[in-house]
Formats: C-alpha cells, structure tokens, sequence
C-alpha cells in the first residue's frame, strides 16, 4: 500500500502546491484513460472492490481496501461509506491528513488527456475583477450544461432542480467576482452527467457545449459532479460526498455529490470563496443503463429541495471560519433543523441518518 506524503513529490517551476488524485475504483479500470496523471502525482485509490484489484501497471499509485482504509482512519472509519461513490471520501481524508495541498477527484471511467492537470491548478488561483460570470437564474442555481436535446429543448445537468427549470430568461449578476478559487470542476464529453429520466426521452447530447471552451466562475449554486474536480485541501472537512441510504427498501443514490457539493458551496460563499467550472474536459466512457439510473435517482428528485431548505437554514446560523469549524456548526444546526421539520416521517429519517454520518465526518477533523 505505502502512504503517499507530498514531501516525496519534486516541486519544479513556480508552483510549488503538492497534488495528489483520488480516485474510487469498484472493478480493474483500462489505466491508459489516466495517461495524463504525470508519474510524479501520486493516486490514492479507494478501493471499493475490497481487495479485488489488480496491481496498478503504474508507480505511485497507492490502494486502500476496507482494511487498509480502517487501519489509516481508526474510529472515524465510521465516517467512511462504500459501494457508491461516497466511497471517494476517505482518499479526499487520506490527502488531507497527509498534508497534501491540492487534491484532484478523478472518476475510474474518465480519460484524462494532456493538460488536464496544469489546467485544474491553473483555475485554484485568486480572482479579482473575473470578467467571466455564468448566468445566474433567478433562484440562484447555476447549469454547467450548454447544450440541447435533439428536440432542441435543453440539458440541464444532474442534480440541477427539476423545481427550477423555467422558461424565464437567466437573471444575469454583474460580471464582477473577487475572491480565491477553491474548487474547479470540469466538465465532461461523450457521455454528459445529466439526470436519468432526460437521457431516457431525449437521447445523449454528447457534447457539453460553451462550458468546455473556457473557465468560468459561478457565482450560484452548481450542481457538484465529483468526477473531475480539484479542490483546495483546506475545504475537506466541510468537503463531504453523502452515502447512499434506503428508503424502506428503495435505494437512495446519485445525490452523493450533488448534496454534499451544495453544502460545502453554501459553506465557501460564507466566506467568499468561489467555485469555478468548464476546465478541463475528460471524456466520460460508461453510462449505467438508464433504467437503473432512473430508479436510482428517484428520491433524489424527490428530497432535495426540502434537503436544500434544511441546508439553508442550519447555514444561516454559521459564522465565516476555518472550514472544519464551520462544518461542524453546520452539522449541529443542520440536525437541530431536522428535528423540528415538518417534512414527511420517511423524509425525516432519511435527513437524520445523513446527519449522523455528517457528524462523524466532523468529528474526524476536530
């Protein structure tokens, strides 16, 4: 297994942040899509295979299985969920403890391609004046998708409100950001990140449109894909993909990032922090079959407005801090919000138990 320290990694030129890759890996992946992860970049693999995985036909590349994941976190292994793409949260814990500075979140089925890295840490940098603003609609919500369906109706990407689709122009803000970018999604082609149900009637767009060709600060709420994302390490404890849960025996899923993304960008815009999105572009390679991920995202479109009302609340009770601080203040009202909605039983249970394992995701940076 080995530890990866970024003491080991050779600092060359004017930036001398350490980076590291994460990534989640349930089955043996074709390698060649890392290509453009330079061999001095470690990657720390969450192995969700628990130990099935061949040996990487790579260096740096370290593995850690439940037990190897146990043995690094202690106690707060509680805090670490598998078999969904949450199970990414433990690499993202692994780079922080270790002191890495900048931490790059990477998908198994996502081909990288040359520039990919210098791109992510070329958008982590401080913005004054942005002249590149996203449209901001009018409820605040942000779409990383340009792109439309054959019919010629848009996309909106996953997670992006069913609620706050509208017709109405795109209130645009002033084109005017100061702040440090701390995280940078990219986005992706070939295969778009888009909610189950619009691929199932309108087809693949295949392309992401105006996203791809620059990189662009938004300033509302963006629907986090935690494919191809980099971040600065700082942000981890409030940084948070949320588990699959059941509803009594339906699974809840594909809100993992799309959830914990809208916490910790409700947290960063406390303290003026900005998120960016366009660069740079992987190629997306695996569509689960649509029918499963309808099923799978049916409580997700289901709960998450009441979910972003509960955010919304415990987040006004937070003062601007240290990221760990304010997550864990967060989590506490966050709770205290749940048990005194008015939000169906079934929904309640299923805030409560997200909250618990929140806790236990503070509790590992106190």
């Amino acid at each position: 297994m080995g530890i990866p320290s970024p003491h080991d990694q050779p600092r060359t030129g004017a930036d001398t942040r350490s980076v590291c890759v994460v990534i989640p890996i349930p089955d043996d992946p074709p390698w060649e899509l890392f290509d453009a992860i330079p061999a001095s970049i470690p990657i720390i693999v969450s192995d969700d295979s628990d130990g099935r995985l061949a040996p990487p036909p790579r260096p740096n590349v370290h593995y850690f299985d439940y037990a190897a994941q146990q043995r690094y976190a202690g106690r707060h292994y509680a805090a670490m969920p598998h078999k969904s793409a949450a199970s990414r949260n433990i690499g993202h814990y692994i780079a922080y403890r270790e002191g890495f500075d900048v931490v790059v979140a990477l998908d198994y089925d996502c081909g990288t391609r040359p520039g990919w890295l210098a791109e992510h840490l070329q958008a982590l940098t401080k913005v004054v004046d942005a002249p590149a603003l996203a449209p901001v609609a009018q409820d605040g919500w942000v779409n990383s998708i340009d792109s439309q369906f054959a019919d010629g109706s848009p996309a909106y990407a996953r997670g992006y409100p069913y609620e706050r689709r509208s017709a109405e122009a795109a209130a645009v803000r002033p084109a005017v950001a100061t702040g440090e970018v701390k995280l940078n999604m990219g986005v992706w082609e070939r295969i778009l990140d888009l909610n189950g149900v619009d691929k199932l009637h309108g087809g693949e767009p295949g392309n992401p449109g105006s996203p791809a060709t620059a990189t662009t600060v938004a300033s509302g709420h963006l629907p986090l894909c935690g494919m191809n994302t980099a971040f600065a390490a700082e942000i981890i404890p409030a940084y948070y993909f949320l588990p699959d849960l059941w509803v009594d025996r339906w699974q809840l899923s594909r809100h993992d990032d799309i959830w914990g993304g809208y916490v910790v960008q409700t947290l960063m815009n406390l303290r003026g922090d900005l998120v960016t999105f366009g660069r740079p572009v992987v190629e997306h390679t695996k569509q689960t079959r649509l029918e499963r991920v309808v099923v799978l995202e049916q409580w997700m479109h289901l709960m998450s407005m009441p979910f972003y009302d509960l955010v919304d609340a415990a987040a006004a009770e937070v003062e601007p801090g240290e990221y760990a601080d304010m997550f864990a203040a967060f989590v506490d009202r966050y709770r205290h919000e749940v048990d005194r909605s008015r939000a169906p039983s079934h929904y309640r249970s299923v805030y409560r138990e997200l909250g618990e394992w929140m806790q236990r995701w503070a509790e590992a940076f106190r």
